[in-house]
Protein backbone atom coordinates (compact mmCIF):
# COMPACT_ATOMS: atom_id res chain seq x y z
CA UNK A 1 0.00 0.00 0.00
CA UNK A 2 2.92 2.25 0.83
CA UNK A 3 4.19 1.75 -2.82
CA UNK A 4 1.11 2.76 -4.45
CA UNK A 5 0.86 6.18 -2.03
CA UNK A 6 4.07 6.82 -3.41
CA UNK A 7 3.50 5.97 -6.85
CA UNK A 8 0.48 8.32 -6.64
CA UNK A 9 2.55 11.18 -5.24
CA UNK A 10 5.13 10.90 -7.65
CA UNK A 11 2.92 10.99 -10.57
CA UNK A 12 1.53 14.05 -8.81
CA UNK A 13 4.59 16.11 -8.40
CA UNK A 14 5.93 14.95 -11.53
CA UNK A 15 3.34 16.16 -14.05
CA UNK A 16 3.36 19.99 -12.54
CA UNK A 17 5.71 21.26 -15.24
CA UNK A 18 9.46 22.84 -13.91
CA UNK A 19 12.80 23.54 -15.47
CA UNK A 20 12.77 19.89 -16.93
CA UNK A 21 9.95 19.57 -18.61
CA UNK A 22 10.28 23.35 -20.22
CA UNK A 23 13.54 22.01 -21.96
CA UNK A 24 12.09 18.75 -22.54
CA UNK A 25 9.28 20.71 -24.38
CA UNK A 26 11.40 23.63 -25.95
CA UNK A 27 13.64 20.88 -27.26
CA UNK A 28 10.74 18.49 -28.42
CA UNK A 29 9.45 21.21 -30.17
CA UNK A 30 12.45 22.78 -31.84
CA UNK A 31 14.28 19.48 -32.89
CA UNK A 32 11.74 16.80 -32.67
CA UNK A 33 11.15 13.66 -30.04
CA UNK A 34 14.26 12.39 -30.26
CA UNK A 35 15.74 15.10 -28.71
CA UNK A 36 13.11 15.56 -25.87
CA UNK A 37 14.36 11.64 -25.30
CA UNK A 38 17.98 11.93 -25.03
CA UNK A 39 16.80 15.19 -22.22
CA UNK A 40 14.84 12.90 -20.45
CA UNK A 41 18.00 10.68 -20.10
CA UNK A 42 20.12 13.22 -18.71
CA UNK A 43 17.59 14.36 -16.50
CA UNK A 44 17.57 10.24 -15.00
CA UNK A 45 20.97 10.46 -15.27
CA UNK A 46 20.96 13.33 -12.92
CA UNK A 47 18.14 11.87 -10.65
CA UNK A 48 20.93 8.90 -10.04
CA UNK A 49 23.03 11.56 -9.37
CA UNK A 50 21.49 13.23 -6.66
CA UNK A 51 20.08 9.85 -5.59
CA UNK A 52 22.85 8.41 -4.31
CA UNK A 53 24.17 12.12 -3.02
CA UNK A 54 21.09 11.61 -0.54
CA UNK A 55 21.74 7.94 -0.17
CA UNK A 56 25.52 8.90 0.71
CA UNK A 57 23.48 11.02 3.60
CA UNK A 58 22.83 14.94 3.65
CA UNK A 59 24.82 15.35 6.36
CA UNK A 60 28.15 14.02 4.73
CA UNK A 61 27.92 15.91 1.37
CA UNK A 62 25.83 19.41 2.72
CA UNK A 63 28.25 21.42 3.66
CA UNK A 64 29.71 21.35 -0.14
CA UNK A 65 26.79 20.94 -1.35
CA UNK A 66 25.73 24.91 -1.47
CA UNK A 67 28.62 26.03 -3.41
CA UNK A 68 28.77 23.32 -5.97
CA UNK A 69 25.02 23.87 -6.71
CA UNK A 70 25.55 27.48 -7.20
CA UNK A 71 28.43 27.38 -9.77
CA UNK A 72 26.83 24.63 -11.97
CA UNK A 73 23.33 26.65 -12.06
CA UNK A 74 24.93 29.54 -12.77
CA UNK A 75 26.51 27.71 -15.54
CA UNK A 76 23.46 25.81 -16.74
CA UNK A 77 21.70 28.85 -17.03
CA UNK A 78 24.06 31.03 -18.55
CA UNK A 79 24.27 27.90 -21.39
CA UNK A 80 20.65 27.50 -21.82
CA UNK A 81 20.03 31.31 -22.21
CA UNK A 82 22.97 30.96 -24.90
CA UNK A 83 21.07 28.11 -26.55
CA UNK A 84 17.39 30.00 -26.63
CA UNK A 85 18.98 32.92 -28.19
CA UNK A 86 20.47 31.38 -31.03
CA UNK A 87 17.11 28.98 -31.49
CA UNK A 88 14.82 32.21 -31.35
CA UNK A 89 16.90 34.61 -34.04
CA UNK A 90 17.58 31.09 -36.00
CA UNK A 91 15.65 31.32 -39.27
CA UNK A 92 15.22 27.73 -40.20
CA UNK A 93 14.74 24.75 -37.53
CA UNK A 94 17.76 22.57 -37.00
CA UNK A 95 15.23 19.71 -39.01
CA UNK A 96 15.64 16.35 -38.62
CA UNK A 97 17.55 15.59 -41.74
CA UNK A 98 20.51 16.75 -39.84
CA UNK A 99 20.29 13.50 -38.24
CA UNK A 100 20.27 13.88 -34.02
CA UNK A 101 22.76 10.89 -33.41
CA UNK A 102 20.91 7.88 -31.25
CA UNK A 103 23.03 9.44 -28.25
CA UNK A 104 23.70 12.94 -28.80
CA UNK A 105 25.70 14.10 -25.96
CA UNK A 106 24.17 17.82 -26.43
CA UNK A 107 20.85 17.03 -25.22
CA UNK A 108 21.65 14.27 -22.59
CA UNK A 109 24.14 17.38 -21.25
CA UNK A 110 21.28 19.84 -21.46
CA UNK A 111 19.00 17.51 -19.56
CA UNK A 112 21.97 16.96 -17.10
CA UNK A 113 22.63 20.53 -16.22
CA UNK A 114 18.63 21.12 -15.49
CA UNK A 115 18.25 18.51 -13.00
CA UNK A 116 21.74 19.32 -11.23
CA UNK A 117 21.82 23.31 -11.28
CA UNK A 118 18.18 23.01 -9.81
CA UNK A 119 18.73 22.56 -5.82
CA UNK A 120 15.06 22.28 -5.28
CA UNK A 121 15.19 19.14 -6.80
CA UNK A 122 17.93 17.59 -4.20
CA UNK A 123 15.49 19.17 -1.53
CA UNK A 124 12.88 17.96 -2.74
CA UNK A 125 13.67 14.20 -2.79
CA UNK A 126 15.60 15.20 0.84
CA UNK A 127 12.21 15.89 2.11
CA UNK A 128 9.82 13.26 -0.12
CA UNK A 129 11.56 10.36 0.06
CA UNK A 130 12.12 9.84 3.73
CA UNK A 131 8.44 9.97 4.31
CA UNK A 132 8.22 6.82 2.76
CA UNK A 133 11.06 4.79 4.72
CA UNK A 134 10.60 2.45 7.41
CA UNK A 135 13.54 3.60 9.75
CA UNK A 136 13.72 -0.10 11.34
CA UNK A 137 15.15 -1.25 7.90
CA UNK A 138 18.51 0.16 5.96
CA UNK A 139 18.08 3.82 5.10
CA UNK A 140 20.60 4.15 2.30
CA UNK A 141 18.48 0.85 0.33
CA UNK A 142 15.16 2.15 0.74
CA UNK A 143 16.16 5.49 -0.49
CA UNK A 144 17.78 3.91 -3.74
CA UNK A 145 14.63 1.76 -3.77
CA UNK A 146 12.04 4.23 -3.86
CA UNK A 147 14.40 7.05 -5.75
CA UNK A 148 14.11 4.55 -8.91
CA UNK A 149 10.92 3.88 -8.41
CA UNK A 150 10.17 7.92 -9.16
CA UNK A 151 12.74 7.56 -11.62
CA UNK A 152 10.58 5.13 -13.72
CA UNK A 153 7.54 7.42 -13.10
CA UNK A 154 9.53 10.38 -14.45
CA UNK A 155 10.52 8.92 -17.20
CA UNK A 156 7.59 7.66 -18.12
CA UNK A 157 5.80 11.15 -18.13
CA UNK A 158 8.65 13.18 -19.17
CA UNK A 159 8.80 10.67 -22.16
CA UNK A 160 5.21 11.38 -22.80
CA UNK A 161 5.97 15.15 -23.08
CA UNK A 162 8.09 14.66 -25.22
CA UNK A 163 6.54 12.00 -27.94
CA UNK A 164 3.21 14.87 -27.39
CA UNK A 165 5.19 17.59 -28.47
CA UNK A 166 7.27 15.85 -30.83
CA UNK A 167 4.32 14.84 -32.79
CA UNK A 168 3.05 18.25 -32.68
CA UNK A 169 5.99 19.67 -34.06
CA UNK A 170 5.96 16.99 -37.03
CA UNK A 171 2.32 18.27 -37.73
CA UNK A 172 2.66 21.59 -37.85
CA UNK A 173 6.29 22.17 -39.12
CA UNK A 174 6.07 23.08 -42.76
CA UNK A 175 3.79 26.02 -41.94
CA UNK A 176 5.11 27.13 -38.74
CA UNK A 177 9.09 26.58 -38.47
CA UNK A 178 9.30 30.49 -37.37
CA UNK A 179 6.77 30.16 -34.71
CA UNK A 180 8.49 27.00 -33.98
CA UNK A 181 11.80 28.16 -33.31
CA UNK A 182 10.85 31.23 -31.71
CA UNK A 183 8.54 29.10 -29.07
CA UNK A 184 11.55 26.80 -28.27
CA UNK A 185 14.12 29.43 -27.83
CA UNK A 186 11.78 31.40 -25.70
CA UNK A 187 11.34 28.43 -23.45
CA UNK A 188 15.37 27.34 -23.48
CA UNK A 189 15.60 31.27 -22.45
CA UNK A 190 13.04 31.29 -19.71
CA UNK A 191 14.35 27.64 -18.11
CA UNK A 192 17.93 29.85 -17.76
CA UNK A 193 16.35 32.49 -16.36
CA UNK A 194 13.97 29.93 -14.01
CA UNK A 195 17.64 28.56 -12.70
CA UNK A 196 19.20 31.97 -12.02
CA UNK A 197 16.06 32.81 -9.86
CA UNK A 198 14.00 30.34 -8.93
Amino acid sequence: MEIIYFLIASFLVVIVPGPTVSLIIANSLKTGTRAGILNVIGTQLGLIVLILLLALGFKVISPFLEDIIKVVRIIGAIYLMTLGYLSFTSKNLSDNSEKIKKFEKKFILQGLIVILSNPKAFLFLGAFIPQFIDISQPIASQIIYFGILFMIVGAVFDGMYAVIFGKFREIIINKYINILNKLGGSLLFFVGIWLLIY
